[in-house]
């Protein structure tokens, strides 16, 4: 009698952990939110201003990564200029007002995979075009000087 009392407790031990197995928890885990706000499309637009404090443009795929920048008007500013084509030549001539302008800037051509900085003098306020003067059909982009 005491085997089959001990073979009774054994299968209703194991009847209830196998119910309590196929049981869903009654909780699940939720990470705490973010303290950090989601960015803004001011925000983005001015993702194009390195960690320096630099404006960052990036040429890959044979085209500017960043086609939208801003810069300060009235003021010197530098251009982090990432060439990420591996030995594939490209520049920035910035423009007054469209393609077509006045040059109001031109930076030196260089291979990539290369960073170079260039230093470009104040612009007035206004709207330029920046483009690769190597294949200026496939990289353009506008320039904000406010």
């Amino acid at each position: 009698m005491r085997h089959a009392r001990l073979a009774l407790l054994a299968l209703s031990t194991a009847l209830a952990l196998s119910a309590c197995a196929s049981e869903p928890a009654a909780w699940t885990y939720a990470p705490a939110p973010s303290k950090t706000p989601p960015p803004s499309a001011e925000a983005s637009a001015g993702a194009s201003e390195a960690a320096s404090g630099n404006v960052k443009i990036t040429a890959s795929g044979v085209k500017f990564v960043e086609t939208s920048v801003d810069v300060p008007a009235a003021t010197a500013f530098k251009i982090d200029f990432d060439n990420q084509d591996a030995g594939t030549p490209h520049d920035i001539v910035i423009h007054s007002g469209d393609a077509n302008g006045a040059v109001v800037f031109e930076g030196e051509q260089f291979n990539g995979v290369k960073l170079t900085t260039y230093d470009v003098p104040a612009l007035d306020a206004g709207t330029y075009t920046f483009i690769c003067s190597i294949h200026p059909q496939l990289m353009s982009g506008v320039m904000t000087a406010k």
